[in-house]
């Protein structure tokens, strides 16, 4: 069963055309990569795909789901920007913790859950620290 479908996705900004008819089926567990030069209109799928922007013609449905129109809260996807666009407000814990309070999960599981993702990524040590107080990589990792 198809996991990820575009359907003829289309986005202008303006009268500039981003991303014309662009068509993707991804199977369950598959690993896919965007490669092309730069303004082909990789970013501006992937802001589609997460619900960042909206298409102008075109659909995307998820598990067999039509998710075009539902706000980025209501998608089961997530998105790691370039600028790691990490909240500067928030320290380690909470920028970890913030998708899954998101997604309404119990306070206790989040804790639990935030641990075990911060262990993974080595920085259990920082969860009090804030995003300007690491760097590059650690912010990374963070987001």
């Amino acid at each position: 069963m198809t996991y990820l479908l575009l359907s003829n996705l289309s986005k202008y900004y303006g009268n500039t055309l981003a991303v014309e008819k662009f068509n993707l089926e991804i199977e369950r567990g598959e690993f896919v990569s965007f490669l092309g030069p730069s303004g082909c209109g990789k970013t501006t799928t992937l802001r589609m795909v997460a619900g960042f922007e909206v298409p102008d013609e075109g659909n995307i449905l998820l598990e067999g789901e039509e998710i075009t129109h539902l706000p980025p809260n209501q998608r089961m996807v997530g998105m790691v920007f370039q600028s790691y666009a990490l909240f500067p407000n928030m320290n380690v814990a909470d920028n970890v913790a913030f998708g899954l309070s998101v997604r309404k999960m119990p306070p206790e599981q989040i804790r639990q859950r935030v641990s075990e993702i911060l262990k993974i990524v080595q920085l259990e040590e920082l969860q009090k620290r804030y995003p300007y107080q690491l760097s590059g990589g650690q912010q990374q990792r963070v987001a």
